[in-house]
């Protein structure tokens, strides 16, 4: 199904406030840098569990800096249409990565699910 490029999922915030978006991002015009962003996989400190692939930061001139529309912690959830909830970090990571030099180069786009976590308000007094 198609969705308009700069719009929010049509979902209303999850149960722990955090918003789900989905975004097609242009790639570079060669796609050889891929989407430029460093991504960190969270684990569990009580049990090691996986818990999810997260943008750690965003590359300087890169597709995600110049889109502008991903940030620093945003939680990716799916890539291409392919679900990365209920992988191991290392297996999405491979899932990542497969999108972006294969399916991303020849659309010359890849879209991204992510969850975001709401941002601190601070309450005044």
């Amino acid at each position: 199904f198609a969705i308009p490029n700069d719009r929010h999922f049509p979902f209303s915030p999850l149960l722990d406030g955090r918003e789900q978006l989905m975004y097609e991002i242009p790639l570079n015009e060669s796609g050889s840098a891929g989407l430029g962003v460093s991504l960190k996989g969270n684990k569990s400190r009580e049990t090691g569990e996986d818990l999810g692939i997260f943008i750690k930061s965003i590359i300087h001139g890169g597709a995600a800096y110049k889109d502008g529309r991903l940030s620093v912690n945003d939680q990716m959830i799916a890539v291409n249409g392919e679900s990365l909830l209920g992988r191991s970090n290392h297996a999405a990571m491979e899932t990542l990565r497969r999108s972006m030099s294969y399916e991303g180069n020849a659309r010359g786009t890849i879209q991204l699910v992510v969850l975001r976590a709401p941002r601190q308000v601070q309450l005044s007094n």
